[in-house]
Parts: C-alpha cells; sequence; structure tokens
C-alpha cells in the first residue's frame, strides 16, 4: 500500500489544503471574527484601531490578525474573506507540516500525520471559520521548529513576539515552552528571556499609549460581564466540570455534563499513548511532545478553573492532546493501523464537524447575515446606534454603530458594569439611546425595562429562526433541524421624541 505512494509531503499537503476547502461551501465562519474584520475596516476607514468610527478601543483579542486582516481587505475590498480564510486553512496546514517533521521520520508516516491532524474538528475549525488561531497555530511550530529545536537565538527574539501579538493569552505557552528549555539544558536562555520581555514590554506599551488600558478590552469585557459569584473552590470546580464545550476533542451541542468522560478518556489514552512512543522516539522528538501535551492539559486546567468557557480557547490544546494518539497509528503505519483510525477516529470526528458546520453555517450566513442585511437597507445613516448582542455578524453587515449587551465593542458598557448595576440594560437605554435595539424577547427584556423607557421603542420586524431551518432536501433538512444555529430576534426602533 504505502510503497505505491510517490508522491512528496509537500504535494500531499497541499492536496490536504485543497481538500478542505470544501469546507468553507459550508459558509460557517465564526461570529467573532466579524469583531476583527470590523475593527480592521475601522482601521482602514479612520485610521484608528477601533469599532464605532474615530474611537479607540481594543475589541479585538488579536493584535497581527488584525493587521493580517488589514492587509487581506485592503488588497482585495469587500471580496476579502474567502482569500484570508485560503489563507488561514495554508498556514494551519503547514502548521501541521512543520509538526511532522519535528515528530517523525519517514514520509509516509508524515503525509498520514498531516492528514489525520488537519481532520480534527478543532483542526478544520482552525483552518476554515475565520479566527487567528491557524496562524498561531502556525507561529508555535515555528518557534518549536527554529528555537527549541534548532536553536537559532534570532528565533527565541522574534517568535515570542509574534506570538503574544497574536494572542495575549499564549503567554502560557511560552512559559511552558521556557520551564522545559531551561530543565533540559540546564542553563538559563538569555535571549528567550529577552524575546519574552520584549513581548510583554510591547503589547503592554501599546495598549496603554494606544488605548490606556493594560489587557485588551475584549478580555476585561468578558470578565465583567461573565463573572459570577463562587463560594468556593468546591463550587468552582464543579462549574468547570459542567462545562462541555471545552473538555472534548468534538464539541458536542448539549450541556449533559457526563460528556466529560469524553476528555478524561482521551487524555489518558494520549498519556498512554505518549508513553509507549516515548522508546521508540528520539529525545528530542519526546522532548516536543511532552510540552505539546503538558501546555494542553494546562491550558484546558487552568481555562477551565477560571470558567472561560468560549470553546475556541481549546482548540489547539485539543489538538496537542490528540497528536500522540496520531502518532501511535502512523509510526511505522500498516494497513491495518490506517484503517483501524479511519473508521475510530477519522470518519465519525469528520463527519460530525461536516454535519455542525453546514448546520452552523447555513444559520449564522442565511439568518444572522441576512437580519444585518436588512437592517442596512432600512437605515441609511451609519452613524446610528444599535444595541444588540453578539457583536459579530449583525453589526457587520448593518453597518451602523454598535453597542453590545456585554461592552466588548464599547466600554461604556463595562463601566456600568464595574459599577455593579443590576439593571445594565435599562441604565444603558436611558443614558446613551440607542437608536435601535435588537433583543430576543417581545416584550424587549422581559419587563426588565420601565415603562417610561420601553414606551419610547416602536418593535418593527420580527426574525423567526423557524424560517431557516428547513430545506427541500432531506438530508439537510435533518441537518438544519438538529441544530438550529440563531435564536428569534425582535427589532425596536426609537421613537422621535
Amino acid at each position: 500500500m504505502y510503497n505505491k505512494i510517490k508522491n512528496s509531503v509537500l504535494l500531499c499537503t497541499i492536496a490536504i489544503i485543497i481538500f478542505k476547502l470544501l469546507f468553507l461551501l459550508t459558509r460557517h465562519i465564526q461570529e467573532d471574527a466579524f469583531i476583527t474584520w470590523r475593527v480592521a475596516q475601522n482601521i482602514l476607514d479612520y485610521g484608528v484601531y477601533g469599532y464605532n468610527g474615530a474611537e479607540r478601543i481594543s475589541a479585538s483579542t488579536t493584535h497581527l490578525y488584525v493587521l493580517v486582516s488589514v492587509i487581506f481587505k485592503y488588497i482585495f475590498s469587500d471580496n476579502f474573506i474567502y482569500p484570508l480564510l485560503i489563507f488561514n486553512n495554508i498556514v494551519f496546514t503547514f502548521g501541521t507540516k512543520i509538526l511532522s517533521d519535528l515528530l517523525l521520520k519517514e514520509d509516509k508516516s508524515k503525509i498520514l500525520f498531516i492528514l489525520f491532524v488537519n481532520f480534527l474538528p478543532p483542526a478544520l475549525k482552525i483552518s476554515t471559520i475565520g479566527m487567528e488561531f491557524g496562524l498561531l497555530f502556525f507561529l508555535y511550530t515555528l518557534f518549536l521548529k527554529y528555537a527549541l529545536v534548532n536553536r537559532k537565538n534570532w528565533a527565541f527574539v522574534l517568535f515570542p513576539l509574534l506570538i503574544l501579538w497574536t494572542r495575549l493569552d499564549a503567554a502560557l505557552f511560552m512559559l511552558i515552552t521556557f520551564i522545559f528549555d531551561l530543565v533540559k539544558y540546564k542553563k538559563i536562555n538569555y535571549y528567550f528571556i529577552l524575546g519574552g520581555v520584549l513581548s510583554i514590554i510591547s503589547i503592554v506599551g501599546f495598549n496603554y499609549f494606544y488605548f490606556h488600558e493594560i489587557i485588551n478590552n475584549t478580555i476585561v469585557a468578558k470578565k465583567l460581564a461573565y463573572a459570577k459569584p463562587v463560594d468556593g473552590i468546591g463550587i468552582r470546580i464543579d462549574e468547570m466540570l459542567k462545562n462541555t464545550n471545552f473538555f472534548s476533542v468534538i464539541k458536542i451541542p448539549s450541556s449533559i455534563s457526563q460528556f466529560n468522560f469524553v476528555f478524561i478518556i482521551t487524555l489518558v489514552l494520549s498519556l498512554l499513548c505518549l508513553v509507549r512512543i516515548s522508546k521508540k522516539i528520539t529525545k528530542q522528538q519526546l522532548f516536543v511532545l511532552y510540552i505539546l501535551y503538558t501546555y494542553a492539559v494546562v491550558r484546558i486546567l487552568v481555562f477551565g478553573f477560571a470558567n472561560s468557557w468560549f470553546d475556541w480557547y481549546y482548540w489547539n490544546p485539543q489538538i496537542f492532546i490528540f497528536i500522540p494518539i496520531i502518532i501511535i497509528f502512523v509510526y511505522q503505519p500498516t494497513t491495518f493501523k490506517t484503517l483501524s483510525y479511519l473508521i475510530i477516529f477519522f470518519i465519525p470526528m469528520a463527519s460530525y464537524q461536516a454535519v455542525h458546520s453546514i448546520a452552523t453555517g447555513h444559520g449564522e450566513w442565511n439568518y444572522n447575515r441576512k437580519v444585518g442585511l436588512y437592517i442596512d437597507s432600512i437605515e441609511p445613516d451609519k452613524t446610528k446606534t444599535i444595541y444588540l448582542e453578539p457583536a459579530g455578524y449583525i453589526p457587520y453587515f448593518s453597518k451602523l454603530k454598535a453597542i453590545d449587551y456585554v461592552g466588548l465593542v464599547d466600554k461604556r458598557v463595562s463601566e456600568e458594569f464595574k459599577k455593579g448595576d443590576p439593571n445594565v440594560d435599562q441604565t444603558i437605554l436611558r443614558k446613551l439611546k440607542p437608536d435601535y435595539i435588537l433583543e430576543d424577547n417581545k416584550p424587549m427584556f422581559k419587563g426588565r425595562i420601565d415603562s417610561a423607557v420601553s414606551s419610547q421603542y416602536k418593535l418593527i420586524k420580527e426574525f423567526h429562526i423557524s424560517s431557516v431551518s428547513h430545506s427541500d432536501n432531506y438530508i439537510l433538512d435533518k441537518i438544519y433541524k438538529l441544530k438550529p444555529s440563531g435564536r428569534d430576534y425582535y427589532l425596536y426602533k426609537r421613537m422621535a421624541e
């Protein structure tokens, strides 16, 4: 079987990139990607890193990917989305190629490794739904190759800068790799320290002098808006264990906490595979695997304990945890091992992600996007404001100035959360008087707004997710009903005083 393989690893990598482009047909694009792209558009329109006109605000968690998005929007204008998604696909896939070169020797093993990693559910999401994690994964692998393995001094300085400018929370990856490097070589790597110091100083300095803040507004806003009182460590652990978004390689659309067993089984199985393979691979390869596994476990536990429930925080760690399992199947591969992986893991997981992406892409592109386009069509004055959540598809396509319930794109909301305001919605409506409100309740905010405020708004349009949760195609109809992506919306307009 394998003796017939004549293509190089590079050609197979390119073929995998092309094959994954099929997932772009699902139009599954993450809501938060549109926040980043709105920031990029704001830079081009106003010369300001912000979200609403000339107001400076770090509404995106990723500064470097914002810059990449600016470049793509400048070159491709309104047609930038798919070129950028293709770029994300390319950099992630080449990141897996770099990792295969670090962990394996035989070309046939590398080809299978690249194929199997790229069709893990989090890998498909990283590659095709528009967020910065493909770029981050690529930078991780470049750092592992040129810094930790090849010992290039320039890499110890450059890649920490690029990695932290992509995601500030990637500092945990740098800390863990520094500890491993220190333990292995038993001496302080001053170039590594220099890279870390320059990274922290540059990004914190930029945030402070440009935005007058230390931590990105999005991080602060989420912490304020989603904060919950915790009575003790036991309750916090219990809350962590109930969150199934990040504990499984597959994001299971359920709140049933028993699905956490997927994470536990994967974690233990991965460790067993790591121990088993340790005597067959080189010390350098084992060094890289230990780093990836340790980072993945620490990242999941730390962020899980902090109740950081957004599933994209865990995409790269999920991949890293699964890598030792894949290596067991691709190391000195046989037909039996390859078919076993395909049947046990590849087909079920890739099929699940296909269904998930088809349903989500249909709901968000053909529903949320069209809600935004409708608002754009009825309101030509783009200085008008809309109060809504989330600040993704709908404000992007409506082009109106947005005030979101969380405060990601408007600090005035965060200020009310800081005050401990028990009814932020009513306060925002009184103070800011948004021109439109997009709510998922009728009457709006379920009576939490007094009549003096609510009487100023009139319901002008209803949007129902059921309007798109169907298809003449029997299979698609079942998929859309399995996971309708979206919720009913009610659009209110402020009446002239």
